[in-house]
């Protein structure tokens, strides 16, 4: 009987060290998969930041943009409202000039 013992134990040992091997080698896989899948959410993540930075950056210059044009439009029309006012005064000044010029030497 003793004997028996002595193989069922040998049993027990046999199957503890193959589920000690199975439980290292399925450790050694879930490690394996999370390193796997935390290098690929990884990637993921940094693929989302990219996106989301181009799109800050396209809604920037649109915002730019804007603003130039709208800076555009007022300058243009504050330059117009300039020239008009040199064109009027133009005239005044052309006559004055004419004035100096032709009353010194007279009509004669």
């Amino acid at each position: 009987m003793s004997i028996d013992i002595i193989k069922s134990i040998r049993q027990s040992e046999t199957e503890a060290e193959q589920i000690k091997k199975q439980s290292h080698e399925d450790a050694r896989q879930i490690l394996s998969e999370a390193s796997s899948q935390s290098y690929k959410l990884l990637e993921q993540t940094q693929e989302d930041a990219e996106k989301e930075a181009k799109k800050i950056i396209q809604d920037a210059e649109k915002q730019a943009k804007a603003e130039i044009e709208k800076f555009t439009t007022q300058v243009s029309s504050e330059c117009n409202t300039i020239k008009e006012n040199a064109r009027k005064k133009l005239d005044k000044a052309v006559e004055i000039i004419i004035g100096r010029i032709v009353s010194p030497y007279g009509n004669s």
